[in-house]
């Protein structure tokens, strides 16, 4: 996966930076970052934005923090659901305008190394509309991914029941 500082312009995929995103989470084992405690219902937002990736990708980025065993990290269970991350991303919304890009690694990242993300990133998971939410929706139409994240939404739906 490619690295990218947090709160650094987001230009991972050409045409989806309208309206202008933040990178957050996007980790390698070359450079350090803030650890430290995240509240529960941090994380259970966190894995409700995960739940609805975006900017699906072929193949998969293991962590390179796991150095037992990579590939465990692409797969996570909470609450008797699983998901399968490392091949895609999340778009967070804050109340303020400023939004947010990370890839869906950051939940594995959070809850087995103890990365803490930004102050502001913490605060729009929180505070900002979930990605199942009418808000949300209102939000990201006209945003490049967001037909596509319908359709993938649309089918990963479909295959759950």
């Amino acid at each position: 996966m490619t690295y990218f500082s947090d709160l650094s312009p987001y230009a991972y995929l050409l045409g989806e930076t309208n309206p202008p995103t933040l990178n957050v989470g996007w980790l390698d084992s070359k450079h350090t970052y803030l650890q430290g405690e995240t509240s529960e219902e941090f994380t259970e937002r966190l894995w409700c934005f995960c739940r609805r990736q975006v900017a699906v990708m072929r193949g998969f980025h293991f962590c390179e923090f796991c150095h037992e065993s990579p590939a465990d990290a692409v797969l996570h269970w909470r609450g008797g659901e699983r998901l399968l991350l490392g091949s895609a991303e999340i778009r967070v919304f804050s109340p303020n305008g400023v939004v947010y890009a990370a890839p869906n690694m950051i939940y594995h990242y959070v809850v087995t190394h103890r990365y803490c993300p930004p102050l502001e990133f913490i605060q729009a998971v929180l505070e900002g509309p979930l990605p199942d939410s009418p808000e949300y929706a209102a939000l990201a139409i006209g945003c490049a991914w967001w037909e596509e994240a319908q359709r993938w939404w649309k089918l990963q739906d479909k295959h759950s029941r």
